[in-house]
């Protein structure tokens, strides 16, 4: 499968990838499945998702827009997924592309870092494709509390020295 890069363009009606993903971090668990297919010169993706915690999904086949002056596609990180090699870093095998059940393309990441890098890049394909869907929608960081002002933290240091006066008067 020498051309990952182009294979939207490559593709015929008579072709089919299946892309295994293994997401799975620490004791988290998730696989997915994305079948990829050409039909009337549009490319189309169907995913199957099972997630430890969220359980199984499928979701239904849709357009997959692939335009050569966007990076954010498929082709762009499988291509450079598929040339290169970090030396003195362990791989993990994280994503099998088989084509017409005969070539198999087996990608790798390069530690934690470098994962969660791919992981964010394909889920923000992912999420242009299901828009409608929270699967693929980032986390949103609440924001933090906001803290006492320093007129109350002075009201409150004031009420532990009442307080404390109350209670060595009392004895």
């Amino acid at each position: 499968m020498r051309d990952i890069g182009n294979f939207s363009e490559l593709m015929t009606e008579l072709d089919t990838l299946v892309v295994y993903s293994n997401f799975c971090i620490c004791a988290g668990e998730d696989y997915q499945t994305d079948i990829i297919t050409k039909n009337n010169d549009s490319v189309f993706i169907q995913v199957l998702i099972d997630d430890g915690i969220k359980g199984k999904m499928n979701y239904e086949k849709r357009l997959y827009l692939y335009s050569k002056s966007d990076t954010l596609n498929f082709e762009t990180i499988y291509s450079k997924l598929q040339k290169r090699n970090i030396l003195n870093h362990h791989a993990n095998l994280r994503f099998e592309i088989v084509h017409n059940r005969k070539d198999t393309l087996k990608l790798f990441t390069y530690g934690l870092m470098d994962f969660l890098k791919i992981s964010n890049y394909l889920y923000e394909i992912k999420d242009q494709i299901y828009f409608d869907k929270e699967y693929y929608k980032p986390l949103q960081i609440p924001q933090s509390p906001k803290g006492l002002s320093d007129e109350k933290k002075s009201d409150s240091i004031m009420m532990e020295s009442i307080k404390k006066e109350v209670l060595r008067m009392a004895n």
